[in-house]
């Protein structure tokens, strides 16, 4: 099981930032971390869920050492915190890791791109399978609404989900 692209940015140079990270996180084998996660009660999923969190991390801390990566950062007083986040000058990409539920994809879109309205972001949702019922399709839906949206305010975005 590895990380697809299923929606980006397009016409982004070889050498533009957000294509070179998504371009390494597209492929990184994550098996060992959602295999059999449907299987698991949420208590279950979410000790998994953060040992993929910390893999992806230590990718990205490996690959792009020029960025500086945080988990659980925090952009605002409340309790929203960003589940993977790099910086390097004015370049902030925003990482959050879901089920592949649009409500999710969404809520979490809509969220941190306003309390971030005023920055140069890249927006990866990355998503996995949460139960056996929930609808991969309209996860896709809301990738594609993502990208609209982010390109109209001159950001990235990337929907990528790991099967």
């Amino acid at each position: 099981m590895k990380i697809r692209i299923k929606e980006k940015t397009n016409n982004l140079s070889e050498n533009n930032w957000f294509e070179k990270i998504v371009d390494s996180l597209n492929n990184l084998d994550c098996e060992f971390y959602v295999k059999g996660l449907t299987k698991l009660n949420q208590s279950e999923q979410k000790v998994k869920v953060e040992n993929l969190q910390n893999f992806i991390l230590e990718h990205l801390e490996k690959h792009h050492s020029d960025f500086k990566w945080k988990t659980e950062f925090q952009v605002s007083e409340k309790r929203d915190a960003i589940d993977i986040f790099g910086e390097k000058n004015n370049e902030m990409l925003i990482i959050e890791l879901d089920k592949w539920r649009a409500d999710q994809v969404a809520k979490k879109l809509i969220s941190r791109t306003a309390l971030m309205i005023d920055k140069k972001i890249g927006f990866i949702s990355l998503c996995y399978a949460g139960t056996e019922k929930m609808s991969k399709n309209e996860c896709l839906k809301f990738f594609r609404y993502g990208n609209i949206i982010l390109a109209k305010l001159n950001n990235y975005y990337a929907g990528m989900i790991i099967e």
